[in-house]
């Protein structure tokens, strides 16, 4: 399986800034994934039967993004997440404050924009499986320890 490099920028980009707060919509290319290639994060996009005219929007929000998101980078920064993405390692970009204060922008309007696509059912659905998510995040961080009687 070939991972396209354009669907790796957003999930670097997550893992530089340590997104902790309530994240954008992966930016998985649910339109054309095949069987077995919606597991997992991408999954979510499944469960909200989107229209093919959704699927279509989610796609431009999702290449403006990328593209606003490359014009944050210095031709060093872009050059570094082009090899990490194929060593398919984390970059290191050492964005200054007004590049991780652009990219938040940058990321909470995609996320606006997405929301703004689905129907109040969808978006309601969308919200359960982002606290589903955060709260197995939040198992995962600080699990309970077993109680002694």
């Amino acid at each position: 399986m070939k991972i396209k490099p354009l669907f790796l920028l957003p999930g670097a980009i997550a893992l530089v800034l340590g997104a902790a707060a309530p994240m954008l919509p992966t930016f998985t290319d649910f339109a054309t994934a095949g069987p077995g290639k919606m597991q997992g994060r991408g999954a979510k996009w499944q469960e909200l039967n989107l229209t093919e005219q959704q699927k279509a929007q989610m796609r431009e929000i999702r290449e403006s993004t990328r593209q606003k998101m490359d014009a944050v980078f210095t031709a060093e920064q872009r050059q570094q997440l082009q090899t990490a993405r194929q060593q398919r390692q984390r970059p290191n970009l050492n964005l200054t404050e007004e590049q991780k204060t652009q990219m938040k922008a940058i990321r909470q309007e995609a996320k606006q924009q997405m929301d703004a696509v689905l129907t109040a059912e969808q978006r309601q659905k969308l919200q359960e499986m982002r606290q589903q998510k955060r709260q197995s995040r939040g198992n995962r961080m600080n699990p309970q320890q077993p109680t002694t009687p």
